[in-house]
Parts: C-alpha cells; structure tokens; sequence
C-alpha cells in the first residue's frame, strides 16, 4: 500500500491520507436498508394512481354536469312538448281577431287578447275545445255535442250560433240561434245546467237567460259596441282590446257612469269621440293616452 501511496501525486496523496482517518461503521443493517428501498418502490406505485384519478375527474365531471343539465331540461319542457304535439292553439293579440274554420266545419272567430285550444284528433271520437277570453261560435250540427270549456263554465251545443266572453271572473254567453246548455263553474257547490234559447243571454252576475238587447248583440262580431248599462270602465277595456291603446279614467268617480248605446267601431278617433257624447265626458291625449276627465 505503501509503494502505491508513493506513486500518487502530491494532491491525490493528501487525499488519501484524509480519508484514510474516517471511521466507518463496523456492520451495515441491511434489513434497514431492504425496508427504506420497499418504502420508496411503494410510493412510486402509489403516485401514478393518484395521478390518474386526478386527470379522469376533470373529464367525469363537466360530462355529468352536462347530462344532468339536459335531464332538467326535459323535464321541464316535457308539458310543452305534449302540449305542442297534441294540442292546436290559436291566439288573437291585442288589436287583432282571428277567425277560422274547425274540421267538423265549424266557423270560429275570436274577439282580441284571447285563445282557443282544441287537440289534433278533433272530431274523431268528441268536439271539445278550451276557450280564454272572447268566441263566436257557429257550430255544425255532428254525431257528438260541441262543448266549449273556459274557466267560469262551460258550454254544450249539437248546432247553433253563439258568443261566450270569459274574462277574470265573470262570463256571459249569448245565443243567436238554436240553443245551449251552460253548466256554470261555482266555487265550492255543484252547479247545474242551464238552456239558454235563441234571442237570449246568460251571464255570471244573474245566471238567469235573460233577452239579448239589441238584434246585432254581441256588437264586436259587427264591428260594433252595443252598450247596455255598461260600466265606463269596461268600456275603455274593450276599446283597449279593440285598438291596442292606453285608455285611463282620471277619478274614481268615473267608474260609476254606465253607457247605453251602439257605438260603430270603424276607427278609434270616432268610438272616443261617441263615448265622449254618451259619458257627457271629455278626454285628452296625454304620454300614449287617453285619459277622460
């Protein structure tokens, strides 16, 4: 060792004569030793799993956001698209009317903010249709009755003419030729029906046929406002209808006027002009409307 120790320079020997003063110890555990590397191996395994389930969650998720989302989705739309298959559903804007013909030949026009809705197979096994607002009806006579539903009752005819107007709580149906049974809708107490004959009318306020008050009644199949002690208030709600304008009353004590009359109703300058006349009242035009004072 010694003549090895002597043929090295003189920088690696003082190397040498370091490390030759370094104490090692005199047994290595090499069970110790097993376990750490066990411990290590171990922990590499684990990690990559780790790993992976961190990048499949990211992908999981938004896809089960996704098809949660569109399940509430269906759901909520499920009545609509029921609806939409069998059902027809015809409306009138304010300002406007409609009128069409029912296969069964029926003539249906309907007055303006109203709706009527009947399913696709009309006429194949029952002629109902659902009403909300204002109809005329001129019904042809077929193999089952015609019954027209609204939320104050309903009407059940074989062949006829007549009107029903629905709105909020009150309904009135008039009969200009043949007849109809009206079956009112009364909270909490059955109710039974009622036949109101041609030249009548039947309304929520006295459930008692009553005859109609003039031979163009009702007026707004004619173009017409036929008045009969009609609140002010209800008039300027059918010439909102009518001519989708703004129509305010300027007190309270306006309510209290009622109107008697025909009103032609060709344009809207002469239905307020007329109303003035028949009120004893003025108007003005005020930020989109008419207000009467």
């Amino acid at each position: 060792m010694k003549t090895f120790k002597n043929k090295l320079p003189d920088d690696l020997r003082s190397i040498w004569d370091a490390t030759s003063n370094l104490k090692t110890n005199a047994a290595v555990d090499t069970a110790d030793a097993w376990m750490r590397l066990e411990q290590k191996l171990d922990k590499n395994e684990i990690l990559p799993s780790k790993m992976r389930s961190r990048s499949f969650f990211p992908t999981f998720q938004p896809r089960l956001a996704y098809a949660f989302t569109f399940l509430v989705i269906f759901i909520l739309s499920s009545p609509l698209i029921y609806d939409k298959i069998y059902h027809v559903s015809i409306h009138a804007e304010r300002g406007s009317q409609k009128e069409f013909n029912l296969s069964d030949g029926t003539y249906i026009k309907i007055n303006a903010e109203s709706s009527l809705k009947y399913r696709r197979n009309f006429n194949s096994e029952s002629r109902i249709v659902n009403l909300i607002g204002e109809g005329y009806f001129h019904v042809e006579k077929g193999d089952s009755p015609f019954i027209v539903n609204t939320k104050n009752g309903s009407v059940t005819v074989l062949g006829t003419k007549f009107n029903i107007n629905s709105r909020n709580n009150m309904i009135e149906v008039v009969v200009n030729e043949g007849a109809v049974a009206f079956t009112p809708i009364i909270e909490k107490q059955e109710s039974e029906s009622i036949t109101v004959s041609k030249g009548h009318y039947i309304d929520s306020g006295s459930l008692s046929p009553q005859h109609i008050p003039h031979p163009e009644y009702p007026g707004w199949i004619y173009n017409k406002l036929i008045l009969n002690k009609t609140n002010l208030e209800t008039v300027c709600d059918q010439i909102e209808r009518k001519f989708n304008v703004n129509i305010k009353l300027d007190s309270n004590q306006l309510n209290k006027i009622s109107i008697t009359g025909v009103i032609d109703a060709e344009d809207l300058d002469g239905v307020l002009t007329t109303l003035a006349i028949l009120s004893q009242r003025s108007y003005r035009f005020e930020k989109e409307t008419y207000i009467f004072y």
